[in-house]
């Protein structure tokens, strides 16, 4: 028999319990090269042992894709080993697990014979977002910035400002910079996202649907800038100054560190996720104190904040440049899916509730995020335009 077919052979009796202990260590010896496949393979047993009770015929085509991506991470070990295996980070590792995730649903319901292929139904397939942004200066002109070349942009006030490339603007200020403060801001549109290098050194990266209004020069004892959206930043320590980001009711201040603030007006928390430094979280009368490795929530409704550890990789994937989805709902996901490739999201039912895991590259088009999801059986999707059709 053909190596690959053998080893797809018992890798699907072995998601569904069906492995002789002489063919489960004849997969696991095949593995041995790839630890993270290895512990993959543990992690699918308990969490397949807890979810499946009885055989249940793996669906040709899913089995062919699972193995595919199975063969990716192995052929990829090394690229594995780079990271802990606990984040499960490679495509391979998440997608198959996820699988296992909705494999009970999936298996468990009717299939919908009316449903039209996936060819057909992604026959519109939407492409990834880019670098957009719109800057607005003290006087209210605004520069369309995917519209206008690299150099020297404008000169606001004794701050110089330069595009140095398709997707980045710098602030240079004068030492002498004493003028009065003057803001610009820059925002992202859905499919959008921009990054800038403020006047004091601070870097700052805008997800879709995005702000960030600041000052041209930071002259007095503190440096303020206010965000909507998702922003990452990088911030140029300067203890005499301290650095603080405002997001709607929350303030975050720091001296110099890495963080990552979700703050979208339709996400039901406000989350500030700490990869280096320190910060602290005020809101009305509520303050808390973030450790690396840290995540705090802001519950709009309650009006408290919430501390747990971190899922720093996943906090921080899309400046990264992928969608991981950790154990999220699916409505949360299209939220992102909708914001970053600017399209509508449409129930045809009511929204799932299944938590899935996975993740995929954000440069891909819309229909490969989509695919991911269709592993786990808990929808199915039609692309029509720039709108996307969530069916059961």
């Amino acid at each position: 028999m053909n190596p690959k077919k053998n080893y797809q052979r018992l890798l699907d009796k072995y998601l569904l319990n069906n492995c002789t202990a002489a063919e489960a260590e004849e997969l696991f010896d095949h593995l041995k090269k790839d630890e993270a496949g290895r512990l993959l393979l543990k992690s699918l047993q308990s969490r397949f042992s807890e979810e499946i009770n009885q055989p249940r015929a793996i669906d040709a085509e899913l089995s062919d894709k699972i193995w595919q991506k199975l063969e990716v991470n192995i052929n990829q070990s090394q690229a594995a080993k780079a990271y802990p295996f606990k984040r499960w980070i490679s495509v391979a590792a998440a997608a198959i697990i996820l699988f296992v995730a909705g494999l009970f649903f999936y298996t468990s319901k009717p299939h919908n014979y009316q449903l039209a292929s996936r060819k057909e139904r992604f026959k519109n397939d939407v492409a990834p977002g880019s670098n957009k942004a719109t800057l607005t200066l003290a006087n209210g002109t605004v520069m369309v910035l995917s519209q206008v070349k690299n150099g020297l942009l404008t000169k606001q006030g004794q701050t110089v400002v330069n595009k140095v490339n398709d997707g980045l603007l710098t602030y240079k200020a004068s030492k002498s910079a004493l003028a009065a403060v003057q803001y610009n801001t820059i925002t992202t549109p859905r499919g959008g996202q921009y990054q800038v290098v403020l006047a004091d050194g601070t870097a700052v990266w805008l997800n879709a649907m995005s702000s960030i209004k600041f000052p041209t020069a930071f002259t007095g004892n503190e440096r303020d800038v206010e965000i909507t959206g998702e922003a990452y930043f990088e911030v140029a320590k300067n203890k005499a100054k301290p650095f603080k980001v405002t997001a709607n009711k929350v303030q975050v201040e720091v001296l110099g560190t890495h963080f990552n603030v979700n703050a979208y007006n339709d996400e039901e928390t406000l989350k500030t996720t700490l990869l280096e430094g320190s910060v602290k979280l005020t809101a009305d009368k509520s303050q808390v104190m973030l450790a690396p490795g840290q995540q705090g929530s802001f519950n709009r409704q309650a009006g408290n904040f919430k501390v747990a550890k971190a899922d720093v990789e996943e906090a921080v994937a899309w400046k990264n440049g992928n969608f991981m989805f950790a154990s999220e709902d699916i409505q949360s996901i299209l939220r992102k899916v909708s914001r970053w490739y600017n399209v509508d999201i449409v129930y045809q039912d009511n929204a799932p509730k299944k938590a899935i895991w996975g993740t995929v590259s954000k440069f891909d088009n819309v229909s490969e995020v989509l695919k991911i999801i269709e592993l786990t059986g808990v929808a199915h999707f039609e692309i029509t335009g720039r709108r996307i059709t969530v069916m059961k």
